[in-house]
């Protein structure tokens, strides 16, 4: 019953926590769409003034030109950026992660409450936290992104107790 308990209170800890990750990273994608739209309507209203300005002014023209440039460059970027990474997606990750563990949180009060656990339910709670933990990886960048990575090592969670 104890590590039951202990496997339920990590398993709480970890639904706090993936959702304030995932409200996090929702406001990223926020404010990475909102600067890269702001960064996009600057850059036109940069190019829309100096494609209608008069033939005489060719240094600010040019000048304006090269501005929008670079800062289409830099939206390009920004975009290039956000692909690879896609905040939308991470958030939403967040969101089912957030949504499995409150329902195996769910699972282990309703063990807990039917009373006498076995060891095999405690095993398979174990199980399902570290399925969900290694489905749904927490680093941004790192070990989310490495599809293969060099060494494969299985996750210990819940260390072995030797018999004295």
């Amino acid at each position: 019953m104890a590590k039951l308990y202990a496997i339920l209170e990590a398993v709480a800890d970890r639904v706090e926590m993936y959702k304030n990750i995932g409200e996090q990273r929702n406001n990223w994608n926020s404010l990475l769409l909102t600067s890269i739209n702001a960064l996009t309507l600057l850059t036109a209203a940069m190019a829309g003034i100096a494609a209608t300005s008069v033939i005489g002014a060719a240094a600010p023209v040019a000048v304006l030109k090269l501005s929008s440039t670079i800062m289409y460059l830099s939206a390009i970027g920004m975009l290039s950026i956000m692909n690879k990474i896609q905040p939308s997606q991470l958030a939403e990750e967040q969101r089912n992660a957030t949504k499995l563990l409150k329902q195996l949180h769910n699972q282990i009060q309703t063990i807990i409450a039917m009373g006498n656990p076995t060891t095999s339910d405690v095993k398979e709670m174990m199980e399902k936290v570290l399925a969900l933990d290694k489905a749904y990886p927490l680093p941004l960048l790192g070990a989310m992104l490495e599809k293969f990575p060099e060494n494969v090592e299985p996750a210990v969670w819940w260390p072995e107790q030797r018999p004295r």
